[in-house]
C-alpha cells in the first residue's frame, strides 16, 4: 500500500539520510524507478545519489514522486511505497 508524504516531511527525512548509508530509492516524474543508492550529498533544491556501482546523479527533489527506504528510518517504513506530495 502506497504512504502519501508532504514535501517538507520529505526533505526532513532526507536531511537524516544524508551520509547515513542507509539507501533509498525513487521514482522521478515521468520515469522508472532509480536504483537503490546512498544519499551522499543535499542541497536546497536537489540531491546526489550514489548506486553500488558508484554511479553518481544529481536529482532535482521536485521532480521525485515517489521513495522507499531499505529500512525502517524515523516513522517511515522499510519496503513501503511513499508518494511525494507538493
Amino acid at each position: 500500500m502506497e504512504k502519501k508524504v508532504d514535501f517538507t516531511r520529505f526533505r526532513e527525512l532526507l536531511h537524516v539520510l544524508e551520509n547515513s548509508g542507509t539507501l533509498i530509492r525513487v521514482r522521478l516524474s515521468g520515469e522508472g524507478w532509480m536504483s537503490h543508492s546512498q544519499l551522499i550529498l543535499l542541497s536546497e533544491s536537489a540531491m546526489i545519489l550514489q548506486d553500488e556501482r558508484d554511479h553518481k546523479a544529481i536529482v532535482n527533489l521536485r521532480n521525485v514522486v515517489e521513495f522507499e527506504l531499505e529500512k525502517t528510518v524515523l516513522d517511515f517504513d522499510a519496503e513501503t511505497v511513499y508518494e511525494v506530495g507538493y
